[in-house]
């Protein structure tokens, strides 16, 4: 189709990319682009409006509260998240790249699919802390620390120039990840004094900085 084609064109040339190299990806007259779309930030608009409708997955979530392992149904929709980020996290940057554009009308929206997507998984974490299956805490926050994780993923591929590229397997930091997220969020799960944390926290700051090579 014209906008998979324009995606592909937009994301190979940057803001360089012409209308006539998506028509001749798209095998249809750069005349037809123009009747649809009117310019090339309009074509450019339509892509992004393209990968910024809802995800599939984000209906699906309702029925999972309550249903089968927690930590298993937050493993799935780790999964689903991470596809979700690569496909729109590299057209949203462009976006953002263009001398103008949709950023600010699409991007920044209160109704963008990000932030929309946020509030539904921030839904989700408050069902289940409603159920006792979590333990309570602020739902946003842990949404943003969840979603966020997860782009940051994506975001370092980019940074790569591919998934293979990544030094740690997806499976394995969903799996890290949720695990890590599951030791502080388990209804029972003991709560370090006050005492003990703040000594803790302070042992942190005074400590140097570790650095790691992700490379090794």
């Amino acid at each position: 189709t014209i906008l998979d084609a324009a995606r592909e064109v937009f994301l190979l040339r940057g803001a360089a990319a012409t209308t006539a190299e998506v028509a001749r990806r798209a095998g249809v007259s750069e005349g037809s682009i123009f009747k649809r779309y009117r310019t090339k930030h309009g074509l450019l608009e339509a892509v992004v409006a393209d990968v910024e409708r809802e995800p599939a997955f984000i209906s699906e979530l309702p029925a999972r509260v309550g249903a089968g392992h927690v930590f298993a149904n937050l493993e799935w929709l780790a999964g689903e998240l991470l596809e979700y980020f690569r496909r729109a996290a590299p057209v949203h940057l462009l976006a953002w790249s263009a001398p103008s554009g949709p950023r600010g009308r699409v991007l920044l929206s209160a109704a963008s699919t990000p932030l929309a997507t946020l509030r539904k998984v921030a839904g989700y974490f408050e069902a289940e802390m409603h159920l006792g299956r979590i333990r309570r805490a602020d739902a946003e926050v842990v949404a943003r620390s969840f979603v966020g994780a997860l782009g940051n993923f994506v975001l370092l591929e980019l940074l790569a120039n591919a998934p293979e590229s990544s030094p740690m397997p997806e499976q394995s930091y969903i799996r890290g990840y949720v695990a890590v997220l599951a030791r502080g969020l388990e209804p029972d799960a003991p709560w370090p004094a006050a005492e003990g944390l703040d000594a803790a926290l302070a042992g942190l700051y005074e400590a140097p900085l570790a650095y790691v090579n992700l490379g090794s």
